[in-house]
């Protein structure tokens, strides 16, 4: 029992993954000595690839914090990426890898899961690899460039019958969530209206922003498709009629890029709902998130949370704290809870929240939202 209090108490600690390293040699029985059968008290080995600044922050942090995961390696070619998560996180028992050595990897029987966490353009090749191998996979979003590497995708984890999840977190949250509750059980009747708000903060490193494809438009198949996905969700996976995007540039420094620093996205639904999306990629005031659902029996909607609920009240005005500085920050709980729904599922409790269907369907509203912008017309579904 003092092993597993232990234990307990090192979890959120820093420094917990090395003294229950320790521990676990000085007790290898723990785990069969107060386990049951199933798989609900099986761990899982998993392989991380990407070592990134958000990775490490955010993904990283939260794999190495569950007790159901065991980091067997990290994968990145920039040995500044490994030496700052190695760093970070204190792990110096967790061998890193090149990308060169990704298949060998891959052929560790022993290996459950993959965490897919690379940039964009190479996710459907490692997904598709890692399936292909017998592995479960969790991606950052989206799973693929474009709709048929994400159909791909899709198709490899059916035929392998392996799970796939992409990380749209936003689904995790306390705040999306009760307002899906809402457009559930009828509280405000039909939707008419839906209203996202997504600002960035801060805004992205120019290297980023400079670097993405001046044909297309990054703000919207980048940014704006988080509101996407919410949008499909909270309208059950509805088909859009047409969507419309205009967009502007007010960083001089962008405009050599042609990518939109601020958007508007407009869509249409043939049984009359309508939604509006505006994105910045620079809300000096913090990260701003925010949703609105307008029916025939009510509104349901949810703002921006600050970093604390405080107010201070006085003869000269009310005093309020910021918004989070950006989307760790807002969406913390949001990504531990997306990472114990992708455990759920390996462990047989429940099923992929985030369905093929609902991928799909983000990946076909994201490319008519960007043709619209590029051909400055709307464009019909």
């Amino acid at each position: 029992m003092r092993i597993n209090i232990v234990q307990r108490f090192f979890q959120h600690n820093k420094y917990g993954n090395i003294f229950i390293s320790h521990l676990r040699k000085g007790a290898p029985c723990t785990t069969a000595r107060y386990s049951t059968s199933g798989k609900e008290n099986k761990r899982y080995n998993v392989g991380i690839l990407g070592a990134g600044r958000i990775a490490s922050s955010v993904h990283i942090k939260n794999i190495l914090r569950n007790r159901k995961l065991v980091v067997k390696w990290i994968v990145d070619d920039s040995k500044d990426a490994l030496a700052n998560v190695q760093d970070e996180h204190l792990i110096f028992d967790v061998p890193f890898h090149p990308s060169k050595e990704v298949d060998n990897l891959l052929e560790d029987k022993s290996l459950d899961a993959v965490f897919v966490f690379t940039p964009t353009s190479t996710h459907a090749d490692y997904i598709c690899r890692s399936l292909n191998k017998g592995k479960n996979v969790l991606t950052e979003k989206p799973t693929g460039s474009t709709y048929d590497e994400i159909k791909l995708c899709y198709e490899t984890a059916e035929k392998n019958n392996k799970i796939l999840i992409t990380g749209f977190q936003r689904r995790f949250d306390p705040l999306f969530q009760d307002i899906y509750a809402a457009t559930r059980n009828g509280g405000i009747g039909d939707i008419q209206m839906i209203k996202l708000t997504n600002r960035d903060s801060p805004k992205p490193a120019y290297e980023f922003l400079l670097n993405t494809d001046s044909e297309g438009c990054n703000i919207v198949s980048d940014l704006a498709v988080h509101d996407i996905d919410m949008m499909v969700w909270m309208t059950n996976g509805e088909l859009p009629e047409s969507v419309y995007t205009i967009g502007h540039i007010h960083d001089p420094k962008l405009k050599s890029a042609r990518q939109p620093d601020t958007a508007v996205v407009t869509l249409k639904f043939k049984n009359g709902i309508m939604c509006t999306i505006d994105l910045s990629r620079d809300a000096v005031y913090g990260y701003d998130i925010r949703l609105e659902l307008f029916g025939s029996g009510g509104m349901a909607s949810g703002e921006s949370p600050r970093r604390s609920t405080s107010v201070t009240d006085a003869a000269h005005g009310a005093l309020l704290r910021q918004l989070h500085h950006s989307f760790p920050q807002r969406f913390e709980g949001a990504f531990e809870s997306l990472l114990t729904h992708f455990v759920d599922c390996m462990d047989g409790k429940t099923k992929p929240l985030i369905t093929k269907e609902e991928c799909l369907l983000v990946a076909n509203i994201s490319e008519k939202a960007v043709q619209s912008f590029v051909e400055g017309r709307a464009v019909n579904f």
